[in-house]
């Protein structure tokens, strides 16, 4: 973290014990640890919460790409419906313009008289 090396970690060592005095020592380097380690999960939380921000941030992003997408997808899909629904209306135009025939009349057709001429087959009257 700092790059210090052994041998300097040595030196600082010496005069820690020169300046603070054998007795308060240990005390005090338990402190500095407990310190250090507070600020080993202050620093590690502060991490966790940049990356979820980020990552929040990526996810908008990405969603907002994909809802772009999914606009120009369907405008695509529009632009390439317009033929159809032109074919499609076009018929409906064509078959309401056609004139209906005024001397349509129901033919009249008596199928009794046509069966009883017909005979089967292997029957005699």
């Amino acid at each position: 973290m700092f790059n210090i090396a052994f041998p300097e970690l040595v030196v600082i060592l010496v005069v820690a014990l020169i300046v603070i005095g054998p007795d308060k020592l240990p005390k005090i380097a338990q402190t500095l640890g407990v310190m250090v380690g507070r600020m080993q999960r202050l620093m590690s939380a502060v991490k966790n919460d940049i990356d979820k921000e980020l990552k929040n941030n990526d996810l908008l992003l990405l969603q907002e790409e994909l809802k772009l997408q999914h606009e120009g997808l369907n405008e695509e899909l529009r632009r390439g419906m317009q033929p159809v629904e032109d074919v499609i209306r076009r018929p409906e135009t064509t078959v309401s313009k056609t004139p209906e025939p005024a001397s349509a009349q129901p033919i009249d057709i008596d199928i009794e008289q046509q069966t009883s001429s017909v005979k089967p087959e292997g029957i005699s009257t």
